[in-house]
């Protein structure tokens, strides 16, 4: 089946409407059932869904045809309104992420994500909005996404929050659609604890606070305002740091890109290294580090000498073997290695590698 959410659409150059799947399965001889609507939400909570609600508002008032309008979300469970942390430094969220907000997932434009990981003291679990499409998280800080709106649209965005939009708005301000779905991606992320964290004032942010921590007659703020005194430690269990590793470490085996999985296997990592599992952190830097090698060997074979090639050839084989002992999990990663070293190798390396890990491999996916 299908799901989605199009006041999702974040990804670049494209739009989500059902009506276009339906089309395009009718014009390939496919019936699709007429969509179906749940908005019942069996992940966030509904301090967190009326949050989201207040952009979805904001969305579909001012761009009705931005994305199909759906009934908002409910959530099964009552919980706390986010929080908003205004003039928090970078150094004071250094000290939270290191303590009581250990294993919080940082949002923040996609552009920005990797400059934001370097100011975080290379802290791992830095996501951009569209890269974390998709996932979910316990304790989310969506950090500086007002600061960070461009700044030819920081006024339309403050007349757009603080109600003073005109009735062309859509038509004279279109990127701001994009800007509102993103931060509705933003926030749907978050599970438990959400915080909205400014690290300096701007036209944009200094208006996106008051909106959210205003109250409206017969509905209280969508956000409280909040003091770095008044976190409480957040820090995630043994578990939840287990499963976001195990996650991280899926995604990096799937990913298409070496340098997407080299991230994500150094957050994998992270994340194991917050347990006493050491026999996880253990198979992913076995991973880690097979990626690290095949990216090494991407430069072409002709700049390579004999002593380079016949270094390749004993890492592979190190490699492999690791890999292979840690069993079926890095099947794939063997055969990638494999396919990755397979220019440069002599035909007898070759073959000794194929007869000791390929054939094994082969032959126990016929086995089961």
């Amino acid at each position: 089946f299908l799901a989605g959410d199009p006041a999702q659409s974040v990804v670049e150059g494209t739009e989500f409407r059902f009506e276009e799947v339906r089309g395009v399965g009718h014009f390939v001889g496919s019936v699709i059932q007429k969509p179906k609507t749940v908005n019942v939400n069996f992940r966030s909570h509904s301090g967190i869904l009326n949050c989201a609600g207040g952009v979805l508002d904001l969305m579909f008032t001012h761009f009705p045809s931005s994305a199909k309008q759906l009934k908002k979300d409910k959530g099964l469970f009552q919980g706390s309104r986010p929080g908003v942390l205004l003039g928090t430094s970078i150094d004071q969220l250094n000290i939270l992420l290191g303590d009581k907000l250990k294993g919080a997932v940082v949002l923040t434009h996609d552009e920005s994500a990797r400059h934001c990981r370097r100011l975080l003291n290379d802290y791992k679990l830095v996501y951009g909005v569209r890269e974390a499409k998709g996932l979910e998280f316990k304790t989310v800080i969506i950090l500086d996404f007002f600061r960070e709106i461009p700044s030819s649209l920081q006024k339309p965005w403050r007349e757009l929050v603080l109600g003073r939009a005109t009735q062309d708005f859509e038509h004279s301000y279109p990127l701001v659609a994009t800007f509102l779905k993103l931060l509705y991606t933003g926030v749907t992320r978050c599970i438990e604890k959400l915080f909205f964290v400014e690290t300096k004032s701007s036209t944009a942010g200094d208006a996106s606070m008051r909106w959210l921590t205003k109250q409206v007659a017969g509905r209280a703020s969508y956000a409280t305002r909040n003091s770095i005194n008044d976190v409480e430690a957040m820090s995630m269990t043994s578990d939840e740091f287990i499963s976001e590793g195990i996650n991280n470490a899926e995604l990096a085996q799937a990913a298409m890109d070496l340098d997407q999985s080299q991230m994500l296997l150094e957050r994998s990592i992270w994340c194991f290294e917050q347990t006493d599992i050491i026999e996880l952190a253990a198979k992913a830097r076995i991973h880690y580090s097979s990626v690290l090698f095949r990216l090494e060997i991407q430069v072409p074979n002709d700049e390579k000498n004999s002593n380079d090639v016949a270094v390749i050839e004993m890492r592979a084989a190190q490699l492999m073997e690791s890999l292979t002992k840690e069993g079926l999990f890095f099947e794939v990663e063997v055969l990638n290695i494999f396919s990755s070293m397979t220019p440069f190798l002599s035909e007898y390396a070759k073959e000794e590698l194929e007869k000791r890990f390929i054939r094994k491999i082969q032959l126990a996916g016929r086995e089961e």
